[in-house]
């Protein structure tokens, strides 16, 4: 059976690369939603309101969002459609998230991608957090789960090597970079007049170097912070065209706060933005900045390098040439290795009269990071998660709501055709004695039919025809139907032994008729689906015609069957099939005893 998913993005905090996969996968016709504990401006808020702020901010992500996340998987798994399995995209935001939602999959019973945006315990160790016990604990948190999960996406191919090197591989791994969205800074959705009067007014005819986003233990602060006195010591009076804008938080902040206090002329700290100066400020940006430690580079791929990008911003970082942030930086920006504060001088030097020449230096830098946009851009990374979702969603089990379905159908299926046999067994009896003595042997008409996903089985039915002579095609149907074969279609005797198959578990009560194996190569991509769900003694499309109908009709109502089934469209559909018996309606095609040969609408173009 063939299943779409419907996507749970999960992140303590939203905004940013999950957002703007929710909102594009949307677009691709998934029913897709982020479910966050925070918006970025709430997680904003909180931080800025100090020591209290941060603790009650790590209280909600920590303590809270996990159990709100697994209850938002619970009610996906409920409300699922048939046709339909949850994927949870879990980050690690917190860390121990996609760990929780894989330890829980009991009981939401939905598929978990774990999409490793950090990795710890590397990110701590990295950040200089020497326990061992620690990080021999969540190396082992980290083997179970990625071991377990339904999928494992990276970031970067670094971080995927040195993942798989430590905690081991998961047969599903995919590497998808978080992508850039251009749209989100075209001009008629930033709004230049967001940012502060003073700070748009101090930036104008200056060439503008910017750092936006986190400054923790991970990024190479002291590089910068040495670079930067030195850069504006060797522009000399020329330092007034240039100036460097922090919209940062984190421990870095605080330490270039402190060691840039006389630059007060060429350097604006302005802290973390809300959306919509954020990217007012990247629009403005001609230099983006970003940094990485050594001991960092596989533990993280900073995302704000692809909103550059997006903002037609140079990129230059200063991060090790064997991290994923290098590599992506060498097609359409300049790398600096950690440390080599004489080299990131040099290079600001260089970009800051490439800019204010804007000659075909420029055009060149332009054009690179144009070239690293289209090869990087949201429509590819969508395009990837696409293809992991459909590995991951066939095999994942039925969400609850399918499942209680399915169990209940099953149930039903063997209460009510064993119930009908056992009461109508001399019905069957004087049936079986009619067609012996109207129209011979054998009794059974038995015939291979397609039922799930098209496997065959065989069908049991009363005959209701003649034999058919050698060579006789369908068209002929109609000379075979005799008087009594007409009575027992009508009151809908011969199907009494198709029970049998229900019995068996080849058939169900409700479902699209079982029609011939030949027609299974001439149904087109909407068609097919009536096979996605077991065939049916009666119908959707039997108790709105039946044999009326045309087959385009027919086909209509055995798929809208398939994609919304479940108990109650059941039972109606039982109680109308009572109604149609008793009415004797929809027995025969127009102009015809029996249906035409369905021939195909399929095209081969």
């Amino acid at each position: 059976m063939h299943y779409r998913p419907i996507l749970r993005m999960f992140s303590s905090v939203g905004g940013g690369p999950l957002e703007r996969m929710t909102r594009n996968m949307a677009g691709r016709g998934v029913s897709s939603r982020l479910c966050a504990a925070l918006t970025p401006e709430a997680w904003r808020g909180l931080f800025r309101r100090g020591s209290c702020g941060r603790m009650l901010a790590r209280a909600l992500t920590f303590g809270v969002y996990p159990f709100e996340a697994l209850a938002e998987a619970c009610l996906a798994s409920l409300s699922a459609k048939p046709l339909e399995k949850p994927v949870l995209v879990a980050t690690t935001n917190p860390f121990f998230l996609p760990h929780f939602l894989v330890a829980t999959k009991p009981l939401h019973r939905c598929g978990v991608v774990a999409l490793m945006y950090d990795m710890y315990p590397d990110a701590l160790e990295a950040a200089g957090v020497d326990k061992k016990w620690l990080s021999k604990l969540m190396s082992v948190a980290n083997r179970w789960m990625l071991g377990r999960a339904d999928a494992v996406v990276y970031l970067g191919d670094m971080m995927r090597a040195s993942s798989e090197a430590r905690y081991g591989c998961n047969p599903k791994t995919w590497v998808i970079p978080n992508g850039a969205d251009p749209d989100e800074f075209s001009a008629s959705r930033v709004n230049v007049e967001s940012l502060d009067d003073a700070l748009r007014a101090w930036m104008g005819g200056r060439v503008i170097f910017s750092y936006v986003g986190n400054m923790g233990l991970m990024h190479d602060v002291e590089t910068l912070e040495r670079a930067v006195p030195e850069f504006l010591d060797r522009l000399g009076a020329a330092r007034s065209r240039v100036g460097f804008v922090i919209a940062a938080s984190g421990p870095g902040e605080a330490r270039l706060r402190e060691a840039w206090r006389g630059l007060d002329d060429c350097v604006r700290f302005v802290g973390p933005q809300k959306d919509d100066a954020w990217a007012a400020l990247l629009s403005s940006t001609d230099v983006a900045l970003a940094t990485l430690t050594d001991k960092a580079h596989a533990t993280s791929a900073p995302s704000k390098i692809y909103s550059a990008l997006a903002a037609g911003c140079i990129p230059l970082v200063v991060a090790p040439e064997n991290s994923d942030l290098a590599a992506l930086v060498h097609t359409c920006g300049e790398v600096v290795a950690p440390g080599d504060s004489g080299r990131l001088v040099e290079v600001m030097l260089l970009l800051k009269d490439v800019i204010a020449e804007a000659g075909d230096a420029a055009h060149a830098c332009e054009a690179r990071v144009m070239e690293a946009l289209k090869a990087n851009d949201v429509e590819t990374a969508c395009t990837l998660w696409s293809s992991c979702f459909d590995a991951v969603v066939d095999s994942l089990p039925k969400p609850w709501r399918t499942a209680i379905y399915h169990g209940l159908k099953r149930g039903v299926d063997l209460a009510a055709s064993g119930a009908v046999l056992a009461a109508v067994w001399p019905l069957i009896a004087l049936t079986a004695v009619g067609v012996r003595v109207n129209l011979g042997t054998p009794i059974f008409f038995r015939q291979q039919r397609p039922g799930l996903d098209g496997r065959p089985f065989e069908l049991l039915k009363f005959r209701s025809m003649s034999n058919a002579p050698a060579g006789t095609d369908a068209s002929h149907d109609g000379e075979r139907l005799s008087e009594f074969g007409k009575k027992i279609r009508a009151l809908s005797l011969d199907e009494l032994p198709t029970l049998l198959n229900v019995l068996k578990g080849d058939m169900s009560l409700v479902g699209p008729r079982p029609l011939l194996m030949s027609y299974l190569e001439r149904y087109d991509e909407v068609q097919i689906k009536r096979q996605w769900a077991k065939p049916g003694v009666t119908g959707w499309a039997q108790v709105n015609g039946r044999n009326a109908l045309s087959w385009e009709e027919k086909f209509r109502y055995d798929v809208w069957y398939v994609e919304n089934a479940g108990v109650l469209l059941d039972l109606r559909i039982l109680l109308l099939t009572v109604l149609t018996v008793l009415r004797r309606s929809g027995i025969q095609h127009a102009g015809s005893a029996t249906m035409p040969e369905f021939m195909g609408n399929r095209s081969d173009e």
